[in-house]
Parts: structure tokens; sequence; C-alpha cells
């Protein structure tokens, strides 16, 4: 059993056909276990409601993401990639899609990049070397905001979970034992098998069953998982962005060429096991506008947390419905009915500076 490695989605045949309309890419960036198949029905379900959008009837929407380094399912002597070396990946899938896309549509997509996990993290890294080619005086295409889903960005070995997952993941060569592991309790287990056993163990719907079926059956992708996420525990732990990220009081039109930096959006879970409250209550009053709850059943607006003095921040909200760290899961149609509404925010904002 096999799972795709990139998922890509292009406007709607006989949405805009015109020249002058406007291409973006959205570029998704997974957490970890790093298969893009587990975000297959959040991103069929955001590409349709944006292109329906009556918000942004001259916009089509290319969405696209990739699976992480090691975690294809036929890969057999890849290298174990830490943090680093995805961050690097990551880089260079998205200029290879800007690319694409570019070829596909004729003009260079304006980007909004989002990012679930550790795939937020590995997102504000891929704003800061944007920012830092933009200043160097690099011609890029135009970064235009970040959606960061249930972020693990500060301190995440101080999570519930992270203080589980460190403990066991100082173990010398914990990655090459949980893989032996694995593979031993699964070898004689058949793929087909071992979909059931997880669909009615796990009571995982069918995508995430088949998803999960592949990552246990891939080559070396259950040693990455543990591998990345050793180094998630050693590297994701003080806020390390400056200005270049996190930005600053500018005047209109300055960032014309560069991520405006009200258009980041971060939403966490209102009790992820995988972020501590503490360190994300203090990033809130540190770096966000305003400390607010964001109802999935009734979506909120970046502006609707805006003040005048503090607009330039990101807009950061916490949930208040419960949903799970691990949303692609089960919950994936009413997070991208929320993150539909942030995309047209994006741009819209970003139209207007």
């Amino acid at each position: 059993m096999e799972a795709r490695s990139k998922l890509y989605f292009a406007p709607s045949a006989g949405r805009n056909s015109e020249e002058d309309v406007q291409h973006y890419l959205i570029f998704h960036i997974p957490g970890n276990p790093g298969l893009i198949t587990y975000y297959d029905p959040f991103l069929s379900t955001l590409h349709a409601l944006l292109s329906s959008s009556s918000t942004l009837p001259s916009a089509n929407f290319h969405i696209c993401g990739h699976s992480l380094a090691g975690f294809g399912t036929t890969e057999q002597h890849q290298k174990l990639a830490g943090l680093e070396a995805q961050i690097e990946y990551v880089d260079d899938l998205l200029y290879d899609q800007v690319e694409e896309v570019s070829h596909r549509a004729r003009q260079t997509p304006k980007v909004v990049l989002m990012g679930h996990s550790v795939g937020a993290y590995i997102l504000l890294e891929i704003i800061r070397r944007h920012r830092k080619r933009i200043e160097g005086g690099a011609e890029d295409f135009d970064l235009i905001g970040g959606i960061l889903l249930f972020p693990t960005i500060t301190h995440i070995a101080r999570s519930p979970s992270g203080m589980v997952a460190s403990a066991l993941l100082a173990i010398p060569r914990s990655a090459h034992i949980a893989s032996a592991i694995v593979k031993t309790l699964t070898y004689l287990i058949p793929a087909s098998v071992l979909y059931y056993l997880i669909r009615a163990f796990a009571w995982f719907p069918e995508h995430a069953a088949r998803t999960t079926t592949a990552f246990i059956k891939s080559p070396i992708g259950v040693k990455e998982s543990v591998f990345l996420g050793k180094d998630e525990m050693d590297m994701i732990t003080n806020d390390k962005w400056g200005e270049e990220v996190w930005g600053a009081a500018t005047e209109p039109g300055t960032n014309s060429k560069d991520t405006i930096h009200s258009n980041l959006v971060f939403f966490w879970g209102s009790n992820d096991r995988w972020v501590a409250q503490k360190t994300r209550n203090e990033l809130i009053d540190a770096r966000g506008f305003r400390k607010s709850k964001a109802s999935l059943s009734a979506a909120s607006s970046i502006s609707d947390a805006s003040s005048p003095a503090d607009g330039w921040k990101p807009s950061m909200f916490i949930d208040d419905k419960k949903i799970p760290h691990g949303f692609c899961i089960k919950h994936s149609e009413v997070v991208a009915e929320q993150v539909r509404t942030w995309v047209e925010d994006i741009i819209l904002n970003h139209n207007e500076s």
C-alpha cells in the first residue's frame, strides 16, 4: 500500500480564464509524521470552498502540499533528515512548485503558506529566509501571508506530550529501536489486514487508515518520524525570530514584495497536548495583537481581532471547540471552513496595502 508524496489541486475548470486573473498558490507543510495524504480531505475541501468563493471571484487557486523528506513509501536508502534538513527540503519544494504554477498560469503566483504542528515552525523559517533574500536585493515571488495550525514553535518539550516524548527520545538510537519494534510487530501482517485493524481499533476514516498503513509499512518512515521528533525536542525552544518574521510598525506599502506581517494567522487548540499553555499564552501576549477565541461554528475573520495600534501584529486565536491537534484525521472539513475565511482575509488585506 503506497501513499502519494504530493497533492495538487488545480483551479476549477472554467472558473476564470481571463489573462488578468490573479493566481494564488496555497502551499501546505505537514506535521510529523509528514505524509501529505493525511491532509487530502482538508486540502480538497479548502480547494472546493475557495473555488466557489464569491469574495474573490477573479482569483484562481492552486493548492499543493508535499510529504516531508523520508516519508515516501518507496524510499529505501535516503539519509534521515533532521529539522534543518526538512526546512531546506521544503524550501526547495516551494520554489519548484512556484515555478510549476508559473508555467501553468503564465504568471508568478502570489503565495500563502500553511503549516501544521512542526510544519508551522518550518513555515516561519521559510518566511525568515524569504525576507533575507528580499533584503539582499533578490527578486522573489510575493509571499503574502501564512496560516499556522496548531503550531509547535516554542518549547515543545514542555508540553504534556513533549515531556513524555523527550524522555523516550533520550534513549540512544531511539529512532532505530522504534523502527525495529514496529517492523517486527507488523512484518507478518499484510498491509490490507493492517489497514482494517487500524480502522477497527483506532476508528480512523479511510484516508487516515490508508496513510497510517503506508507509513508503518514504508522503508524508513517510522525511523524518520522518531529522528525528526528528537530534533524537534532539541531545537524548538525559545522564540528565535525577530522583526524579519514578527514584523514591526511600518508605513503602508513597505511590504509590497514581502510577507505582510499582520497577515500571519495562528490557530491553537484549547487543550493541545503538544503545546504548553503557559508558553503559548506568553507568545500570544508578546507577539499577537489580541488573545481571543475562535469559534469554528462561526468563522472568525482576521479583522475581528484587530486594533488600530497593534494591527501590524500577527492574528492569534485559540479554538473553543476542542478540535484535536491531529485535526486532519477527523476534523478536516470544519478547519477548512475557517481557513477559507483567513485565506480570503489575507488576500483582501494584501490587495488593500
